[in-house]
């Protein structure tokens, strides 16, 4: 055999070693990943491998499927919402589509993700964020987009926010209800004038004011299927400027809205406003339980709504204030948001985010959140029962971060960030309820 010949062979098999590691590099990478689930073996990874993914939304669809959205991030903070359909197993359907008309146009944070529901018709609404064309604006548009076709694709979208000023329209939600309204609920700064510099402290703090202003509650809706949305209405003054907004839907048609409020003395208590006329008016906001929590930052934790069908409005939360230890606590109101019961422990310890608050006439409700353990997010999960003082908390994952999730007939969706090779993955499992 000639020296040319056996160098060749050589080359070859080199290369077919160095291929056979690297794939098995990638496996072990991707095996380990979904070795953080601690659900069930069907963890998917939603976004493409050379992305760097986050901020993952999910709907469930009355077929038994569901939807997720996410952010794809690029440089010269460039962005794209992306869609992708869910089979019943959690595994996809169709190649991912992008929401946003315009690429690279979209924005987004961890504390203001796009938002996705789909409607009882089918039709599939995505909620998200768009950065200004010029790049000394601050501050976003707040737009929607449906498909009607199972995510396939997009209608041209429409502005919600009708200031038309370069200011931030953002820590949105999204609802629909079961007669097709879409409501939308978002923290504005259109009327927001920043005060000026000052001294100014409280026991040693200085006021939050003087680090971002606090915002405007806002609300819209859309009466045909996203096409065009009502004239924006103030709902309140005051809120935290990064904690997420709420909105939720009874069966009997009443709109809640939630948000952390600021009070005076810089305490940040969860509030909600109702409205009994499908969003055209709200009613004054309640503060739903004095927490004293004074904090002169942003905790950049909003409330979770949810109204089963007794039409029983529940808000879970998270606080640390003096009233209580640090925790996630949850208070309900049945009539209507006027008044709310006394606030109760749901789980002791220190969460991240908002927490998710899913309830399913077969399978019951259940509370997700993401915790730290030891400096490690992690992403739990709890039955919510109303007769328990405290529950007993499962993992979902080991390591996961900022987790989304949908609740269908026979089970969670459940989405969330895992890095893998230090680039950030969507991931998603389907599991079954706690």
């Amino acid at each position: 055999m000639s020296t040319k010949k056996s160098l060749t062979i050589i080359s070859v098999t080199l290369l077919f070693l160095l291929a056979s590691c690297a794939q098995q590099s990638k496996q072990k990478t991707e095996s380990s990943a979904a070795q953080n689930s601690d659900a069930n073996n069907d963890l998917v990874r939603i976004s493409a491998e050379n992305a760097d993914a986050a901020e993952p939304a999910l709907a469930a669809s009355p077929d038994g499927t569901a939807y997720v959205a996410w952010v794809e991030h690029r440089e010269n903070k460039e962005a794209d919402v992306m869609l992708a359909h869910l089979d019943g197993e959690g595994k996809m359907k169709d190649a991912p589509v992008r929401v946003n008309p315009q690429a690279g146009a979209a924005t987004a944070w961890r504390g203001d993700p796009p938002t996705v529901k789909a409607a009882p018709d089918g039709t599939v609404y995505v909620g998200w964020t768009a950065r200004f064309v010029d790049s000394q604006a601050h501050g976003n548009d707040l737009y929607v987009s449906a498909s009607r076709d199972g995510g396939r694709t997009f209608e041209q979208t429409v502005k919600v926010n009708d200031d038309g000023k370069q200011v931030v329209h953002g820590m949105h939600s999204l609802a629909v209800g079961a007669d097709g309204r879409v409501y939308v609920a978002w923290l504005d700064e259109r009327n927001v004038v920043k005060p000026p510099p000052s001294e100014n402290k409280m026991d040693g703090m200085q006021k939050m004011e003087q680090m971002e202003a606090n915002r405007e509650v806002f609300t819209s809706f859309s009466t045909d299927g996203g096409r065009t949305f009502s004239q924006n209405q103030r709902v309140a003054k005051d809120a935290c400027p990064c904690c997420k907004t709420a909105v939720t839907v009874s069966l009997d048609g009443h709109v809640f809205v939630g948000w952390r409020q600021v009070l005076p003395g810089e305490y940040r208590h969860i509030a909600v406003a109702a409205s009994a006329d499908e969003g055209k008016t709200f009613a004054q906001p309640i503060i739903v339980s004095d927490d004293r929590w004074m904090i002169a930052a942003c905790p950049v934790s909003g409330p979770a709504l949810s109204v089963g069908s007794d039409n029983a409005l529940r808000v879970v939360w998270y606080t640390e204030g003096e009233k209580g230890s640090p925790g996630i606590y949850w208070a309900e109101s049945k009539d209507g948001g006027k008044t709310f019961s006394e606030s109760r422990t749901f789980a002791k310890g220190e969460a991240r985010g908002t927490p998710l608050l899913l309830v399913n006439i077969k399978t019951g409700a259940s509370v997700i959140w993401e915790s730290d353990e030891n400096g490690q997010p992690r992403i739990m999960t709890a039955r919510f029962d109303k007769e328990t003082e405290g529950a007993s908390a499962s993992p979902i994952a080991s390591t996961g971060e900022l987790p989304s999730a949908a609740s269908s007939d026979d089970g969670l969706f459940v989405g969330y960030i895992a890095k893998v090779n230090d680039r950030r993955s969507i991931w998603v499992v389907k599991t079954k309820p706690v």
